[in-house]
């Protein structure tokens, strides 16, 4: 199967279909933003032949663009609490992607999201995404008292200092545990 598709929404999905993606596969896609845009790839499922079937990503409109990530095997996000799904960052403003995939195994395939002047991990559901008051096509987190990172991914403090029980947060000065009586050490 060979495929290639423009994307130039802000915003949308790359997948391989609903099943396991076919043998001898050749796609890509290109997606069109404008220039020196930043544009986002969030990899919510992916699982290829490892080392056999590949995904490559450029920064920019063609194959001579940098390459910035090759995929293959399987990307699995983190859980529990962390929102971190893995991420692959264009400045371009573009970005080429290019599967393919050998005669002999076949897997799940991918889904990936896109969007254009996004902020990262979507603020991991810690935050709020803002719009730069100074560059207005820039975005950027604005973080929840208690989280910190360009993704809002960092806490303060680790496992809220076992709160209530054995500490709080402080968050005044330089934002850190405090523990309780008799209780003592990092949690």
């Amino acid at each position: 199967m060979i495929l290639f598709s423009r994307l130039t929404e802000p915003s949308g999905y790359l997948t391989d279909g609903p099943i396991n993606y076919k043998y001898k596969t050749k796609c890509t896609w290109l997606i069109e933003g404008y220039p020196n845009a930043v544009l986002r790839l969030r990899f919510n499922h992916f699982a290829t032949e490892c080392s056999w079937d590949h995904m490559y990503v450029y920064d920019g409109d063609s194959i001579y663009a940098p390459l910035i990530a090759v995929l293959s095997g399987l990307i699995v996000p983190e859980i529990r609490g962390n929102e971190s799904v893995p991420e692959v960052v264009t400045t371009s403003g573009y970005a080429l992607l290019h599967f393919f995939s050998d005669a002999a195994y076949n897997l799940t395939g991918f889904n990936i999201f896109y969007s254009i002047n996004s902020c990262p991990n979507n603020c991991s559901g810690h935050g709020k995404c803002t719009t730069s008051v100074s560059v207005p096509s820039q975005v950027y987190c604005e973080c929840d008292k208690y989280w910190k990172g360009e993704a809002c991914d960092i806490p303060y403090c680790k496992a809220n200092c076992g709160s209530p029980d054995h500490g709080y947060c402080d968050l005044t000065g330089e934002k850190l545990c405090v523990c309780n009586d008799s209780w003592q050490g990092e949690l």
